[in-house]
């Protein structure tokens, strides 16, 4: 049986992916917690929004910053939907995941009751996990006095939930 993806379709939707890298191989790109790469259709919105109506948002009364406010708070209506927020006031867009888990991290730093880390808390992450979702939690782990734990992997690299309690 194929595969439920058609990854070579889904490879023609980037064109990045058309280059040849090492001795003419297919460019693999994996570090998408940084950045990811992206569609044509995300390149052709971006072009067209660079070219229609690059303004700051909720910053100016002019009409490009009022046509560039209501795309952005359409977009954040389009992903509240997709997510089942309640509202678009729960939808905040930041650069990357990198940014996001950095984000993330720190508020619960600085959180009220019961969402505050502290040095009773137990943060738990995986030896699989990518850079950008170790050194936050690193960081708010030495901050805050919390103890950091680890899982590890099984030998055909799974999470080991052995030690699970």
């Amino acid at each position: 049986m194929p595969g439920l993806l058609d990854t070579e379709a889904i490879r023609k939707d980037f064109p990045i992916l058309d280059r040849q890298v090492h001795d003419g191989r297919k460019l693999v790109y994996l570090d998408n917690a940084a950045t990811s790469q992206k569609p044509r259709q995300v390149l052709d919105a971006l072009s067209e929004y660079y070219e229609r109506y690059n303004a700051n948002v909720h910053r100016g009364v002019h009409v490009l910053a009022e046509e560039a406010t209501a795309l952005y708070e359409g977009a954040r209506d389009k992903v509240a939907a997709f997510i089942n927020a309640p509202s678009r006031d729960e939808v905040i867009f930041t650069k990357n995941a990198s940014e996001s888990l950095n984000l993330v991290a720190n508020m619960l730093g600085w959180a009220d009751e019961p969402y505050r880390v502290d040095h009773e808390t137990e943060i738990v992450i995986t030896e699989m996990e990518h850079h950008s979702n170790i050194v936050p939690w690193q960081l708010l782990a030495q901050r805050t006095g919390a103890k950091l734990k680890w899982f590890g992997l099984t030998d055909d690299g799974r999470l080991d939930l052995s030690n699970i309690n």
